[in-house]
């Protein structure tokens, strides 16, 4: 194989394995539950909780009509993701006193329209990292090799 080849293929096998580890790294941030977007229908405003239940800490308040980004629920408590002052985001609101205005796109593919699940386990996502660093130190080492090859021979 020359050198060039060689070079070639270390270059692939690097890019595929940093690919792969990106990959798997992404695949767990993503979560299951769908992101809505809601109106604050309470005419005096929506207290804003530390933990999901009427008697933990209130740590703001939303105002009427304001649209908060949360996790999509019909009942109880749900938590708050964006559209929000940064101290508010990850508190909790009342769902009954939110009108549910549309579920937004997360900006991910879908199962079944081509993409992965992610719902796939951690220990998946584990061996395709160990993957993809394996293929980088073994392009690594065949491009050490062949460039001892070539100045061994000049």
């Amino acid at each position: 194989m020359s050198v060039r080849r060689t070079m070639a293929v270390a270059a692939a096998g690097a890019a595929a394995g940093a690919f792969v580890m990106i990959g798997a790294g992404t695949a767990e941030a993503q979560t299951d539950t769908q992101l809505c977007e809601y109106l604050v229908t309470a005419p005096h405003g929506l207290n804003v909780h530390e933990l999901p239940n009427v008697h933990s800490k209130i740590v703001g308040v939303l105002k009427y009509h304001q649209k908060p980004w949360a996790d999509c629920k019909k009942t109880g408590y749900t938590e708050i993701r964006g559209n929000v002052p940064v101290q508010l985001r990850h508190g909790f609101i009342d769902v009954k006193y939110l009108h549910k205005i549309r579920v937004i796109p997360t900006g991910g593919v879908e199962t079944g329209a081509g993409g992965t699940s992610a719902g796939a386990s951690a220990g998946t996502d584990s061996a395709l990292a160990a993957a993809g660093l394996a293929t980088v130190l073994a392009g690594g080492g065949i491009a050490l090799a062949a460039r001892r090859r070539a100045t061994a021979r000049a």
